[in-house]
């Protein structure tokens, strides 16, 4: 029998029909968690298929019973603010269709629209247009823009993308009304 982790391998491989199989044999994967160390310790086989964008596998894994609102490995994310940290646009469309909150909370009070302004490793500057098609995709379902992440940050998403240098996301969320922390604090005296 195979393991979460060999489906999760099979994932991060980009094998997309190994991992079909594995699904179709074993359906009870698509709701099981990685039990290897380290900070991706719990992360869910729709957690990295939503990160590399496999949406027929989400679909799958959905359909098998994989929770789109799962909270698990690193700062407790979504698996649709992984896909919105990738910049995985059909992904997150597929993941909203699906039931996913778009203002989930993970660690600090962020959520999938403080992920895209981070835009990822390359802070959005491998696939700029990615990052502006996630951050409009996920404030036309309802991202409260200018919510503020909790402790050392206190940051919305503006903050984020600023400090990133995510301009394409800067330019998205400034279009719809977002503000910085200092600007909320200016407005609210």
């Amino acid at each position: 029998m195979a393991s979460v982790d060999e489906l999760i391998d099979a994932i991060d491989n980009g094998d997309e029909r190994t991992a079909q199989e594995l699904i179709e044999q074993q359906p009870a994967l698509a709701i099981g968690e990685s039990l290897r160390e380290g900070i991706l310790r719990s992360a869910t086989p729709l957690h990295w298929a939503s990160h590399r964008n496999m949406t027929n596998l989400c679909e799958r894994l959905i359909q098998s019973g994989a929770d789109t609102n799962a909270r698990r490995a690193q700062w407790w994310r979504t698996p649709l603010a992984w896909a919105a940290d990738a910049g995985c646009t059909e992904a997150v469309e597929l993941l909203l269709k699906d039931g996913a909150d778009v203002n989930g909370d993970a660690f600090g009070m962020t959520t999938a629209l403080h992920a895209a302004a981070q835009g990822g490793s390359t802070s959005g500057k491998e696939d700029s247009e990615a990052y502006r098609r996630t951050a409009l995709l996920l404030i036309t379902h309802g991202a409260d823009i200018n919510r503020r992440a909790t402790g050392d940050r206190d940051q919305t998403a503006l903050d984020d993308a600023i400090r990133k240098g995510n301009e394409a996301v800067i330019e998205v969320l400034v279009e719809h009304g977002g503000k910085t922390t200092a600007e909320l604090r200016l407005a609210n005296q």
